[in-house]
C-alpha cells in the first residue's frame, strides 16, 4: 500500500507541462529574417528556425556595435591641425610626424624628397618642425 501513496504523491507534484498544457493552434508566419513563410506553435514565434533566429541576433550585435564605434569616432576625430595646436613639441621624429599627418612614413620620405616638406638633422636623427607641417598644412 506504501508504493501506491507514494506514487499518487509523485503524480500531484511533478506536473508533466507538455502533456496539460498541449495546443492546438497553428499559426502562419512570415520569418523575421530570412522572409519565409512557416507554420508557428505559438503566437510568439518570429523566425521559421533557430539558424535565422542565430543569424539575426548576430546581425543585429554587428549593426548596434558598428552604431557604437560611429558615434565614438565621429566624437574623437581631431584634425592634424587641432592636434598639432595642442602639442607642446616643437619638432617631431619622422614616425611621429607620419602619425601625426596621418600618412606613411614612405610618404612623408616622399614629400621630403619633391621639397614639399623640410627636414632637419639632429645628429643622426632627421626631424620635422612643427612650423613647417603647419606651414604644409596651410599651403594644402
Amino acid at each position: 500500500m506504501m508504493a501506491h501513496a507514494v506514487a499518487s504523491w509523485h503524480e500531484w507534484t511533478h506536473i508533466d507541462t507538455y502533456r496539460h498544457m498541449s495546443s492546438n493552434i497553428t499559426v502562419q508566419k512570415v520569418c523575421e529574417f530570412c522572409g519565409q513563410k512557416f507554420t508557428a506553435k505559438t503566437l510568439f514565434t518570429r523566425y521559421c528556425s533557430k539558424r535565422c533566429n542565430s543569424r539575426h541576433y548576430k546581425q543585429l550585435a554587428k549593426e548596434e556595435k558598428a552604431k557604437l564605434l560611429g558615434a565614438q569616432l565621429t566624437s574623437t576625430v581631431t584634425s592634424p591641425t587641432e592636434t598639432l595646436a595642442s602639442t607642446a613639441q616643437e619638432y617631431f621624429e619622422v614616425n611621429e610626424a607620419a602619425q601625426l599627418m596621418r600618412i606613411s612614413t614612405r610618404t612623408l620620405f616622399r614629400l621630403i624628397e619633391k621639397k614639399k616638406l623640410k627636414k632637419k638633422k639632429l645628429l643622426s636623427r632627421t626631424v620635422i618642425l612643427k612650423d613647417d607641417i603647419k606651414s604644409f598644412f596651410a599651403k594644402q
